[in-house]
């Protein structure tokens, strides 16, 4: 039995009003407008979810299957979203969103050390330009799951 791994397709943060402040793909320049559209239908289902989701978890799962990809979220407590693109895998949805978790936690670390730098001022509604948070994406993003 092969397993097909999981690929990363994108990954955006949004914030409160759902307009992203950061967004990430990885493949063709093309797509970045179709994760454009995507991230943001997320945010209604995010916005249901959490109303559902028990105290202290952030994680808020799937939320949706695109043709051959899937949008997982993830809540964090400045209302802001992390979104997550991948591919469609052939393993358990329970190994998937433990991976997909894995990979909302990680970015989530590296924008609380950005946002906790004193040096480094995120307006609100500003795009986030952080050549560190940058590393940590792309790493991410290149990383086999």
């Amino acid at each position: 039995n092969y397993l097909l791994p999981m690929k990363l397709h994108c990954i955006a943060i949004l914030n409160r009003d759902g307009s992203p402040m950061y967004l990430r793909s990885f493949g063709e320049q093309q797509e970045e407008v179709q994760f454009y559209y995507v991230a943001h239908t997320a945010c209604d289902v995010i916005e249901e979810r959490i109303a559902q989701q028990p105290a202290g978890d952030l994680f808020v799962g799937q939320l949706q299957t695109v043709g051959d990809m899937v949008v997982h979220g993830y809540a964090m407590n400045t209302q802001q979203w992390i979104v997550v693109v991948s591919s469609v895998s052939t393993e358990s949805a329970g190994m998937r969103n433990a991976r997909v978790k894995e990979v909302c936690q990680s970015v989530h670390a590296a924008f609380v050390a950005m946002v906790c730098n004193p040096f480094d001022e995120l307006g609100r509604g500003e795009q986030i330009k952080n050549a560190r948070f940058e590393r940590v994406i792309e790493q991410l993003g290149q990383a086999e799951f």
